[in-house]
C-alpha cells in the first residue's frame, strides 16, 4: 500500500487539518486522551534565508483527559523537522516567537482568551534525523519539581509552574525499532523512510499499521491527485538542491578544517625546530664560552699578556682579569 510520506510538510498538513486524525495522533503521541481539538493559526512560519524555506509548525487548542479523570484545556506546539541544521532554525523561531507574541498582546486592549487564559503549553518536535546524544525512537521531557534545600523531589500542582515551564515530546522517526510492541511504534510506521520509494515523498507500507489502517487509507488518497503530487515533488526537488548545497558546504568546511589543522601542524613543527635551533646555539655558545674560558685561565698563568688573550679568546679584559 503506498501512502504520501507525512515527514514532508504537504502531506503532514493534510493529516493534521483532519479533526479526527489530529486528535488521533496527538493522543498517540502525549499517551493521553485528546478530547477535543482545534487547529489556530495553520502554519506558522519563521524564514530561512540559506535554505529559502520556512520552519514548519502548526498550533492546537485541546482538551485532554488525565489519568485522575480531570480535564484541562492545553495549546499544543507542534514542529516537524527533515534536517540536523533546522535545530538552530528552531531556538530562532522560538525567541521571534515569543517577541511576536508579545508584540501581538501589547498592541490589543484585551488579550485573545487563549493568552488571557493561560494555558499551559506543550511542545512537540518530529524529528527526520537521528540526534546523536539521544539514542531514543520518543522521549517525554516532564516537569520536575525539585526542592533546592533538600533536593527532593517535590509531589505539588502550581498554577504558576504548570502555565510557565512546557512538557515536551521529541520523536525520532529514523529510529523506529524492525520490532513494534506499542501503539506509538505502530503509528510511526506511517513515517517509516526505509520503506520510502524512488520518490521519496511516497512511502510504500510493507504492511499496514494495527490501530491505524484507516488513517493509511486516508494518506493513500492524495495520489491520485495531480496537483497534490506536483507540490510534493516541488518540495522533494527543493530539498534536494539543499541536500548538494549543503553537501557542497559542508565539504568546504571539512576542507578548510584540514587546512587550518595542516596549517598548525606546520606551524608546530616549525616552532618545534626554531626552538631546537635556539637551543643548540645556546649550547654551542656555552660551549664555546667554556673553552675560551679554560685557554684564557691557561694562557694567563702562563704570562701571557692581557692583550694576547683577548685576541686569542674574546674575552674582555674584566673576565679575564677577574680569572
Amino acid at each position: 500500500m503506498k501512502i504520501i510520506n507525512p515527514l514532508y510538510d504537504k502531506a503532514f498538513k493534510y493529516l493534521m487539518e483532519n479533526t479526527k486524525y489530529a486528535r488521533k495522533v496527538l493522543s498517540v503521541i502525549m499517551d493521553v486522551e485528546v478530547e477535543e481539538v482545534s487547529l489556530g493559526q495553520q502554519e506558522t512560519t519563521f524564514p530561512d534565508v540559506k535554505r529559502s524555506l520556512t520552519l514548519f509548525r502548526l498550533d492546537f487548542k485541546a482538551v485532554i483527559k488525565e489519568a485522575d479523570g480531570s480535564r484541562k484545556t492545553v495549546l499544543i506546539e507542534l514542529q516537524k523537522s527533515k534536517y540536523a541544521t533546522d535545530i538552530q532554525r528552531f531556538r530562532n523561531y522560538l525567541g521571534a516567537n515569543y517577541m511576536a507574541r508579545q508584540k501581538d498582546l501589547s498592541s490589543v486592549e484585551e488579550p485573545p482568551p487563549e493568552y488571557s487564559s493561560g494555558y499551559p503549553i506543550i511542545t512537540i518536535y518530529i524529528l527526520g534525523y537521528n540526534l546523536d546524544d539521544l539514542p531514543y525512537m520518543a522521549v517525554t521531557v516532564n516537569r520536575e519539581i525539585i526542592d533546592s534545600v533538600s533536593k527532593e523531589k517535590i509531589e505539588v500542582r502550581s498554577f504558576f509552574i504548570d502555565h510557565l515551564t512546557h512538557q515536551s515530546h521529541i520523536i525520532q522517526v529514523r529510529r523506529l525499532p524492525e520490532r513494534r510492541r506499542t501503539r506509538l511504534e505502530n503509528f510511526l510506521m506511517l513515517f517509516n523512510q526505509a520503506w520510502c520509494t524512488e520518490e521519496n515523498y511516497i512511502i510504500d507500507l510493507q504492511e499496514i499499521p494495527e490501530g491505524f489502517a484507516d488513517m493509511a487509507e486516508y494518506l493513500q488518497r492524495p495520489l491520485m491527485d495531480e496537483t497534490f503530487r506536483r507540490t510534493l515533488e516541488a518540495e522533494e526537488e527543493i530539498d534536494t538542491i539543499f541536500d548538494a548545497q549543503e553537501a557542497k558546504y559542508l565539504k568546504k568546511i571539512a576542507e578548510a578544517e584540514a587546512r587550518e589543522k595542516k596549517a598548525r601542524k606546520s606551524e608546530k613543527l616549525e616552532r618545534k625546530q626554531k626552538e631546537t635551533e635556539r637551543r643548540q646555539k645556546e649550547t654551542e655558545r656555552r660551549q664555546k664560552e667554556s673553552l675560551a674560558l679554560k685557554l684564557a685561565t691557561y694562557m694567563k698563568q702562563s704570562g701571557a699578556d692581557i692583550e694576547d688573550i683577548i685576541k686569542e679568546t674574546g674575552l674582555a679584559a674584566e673576565t679575564i682579569i677577574d680569572l
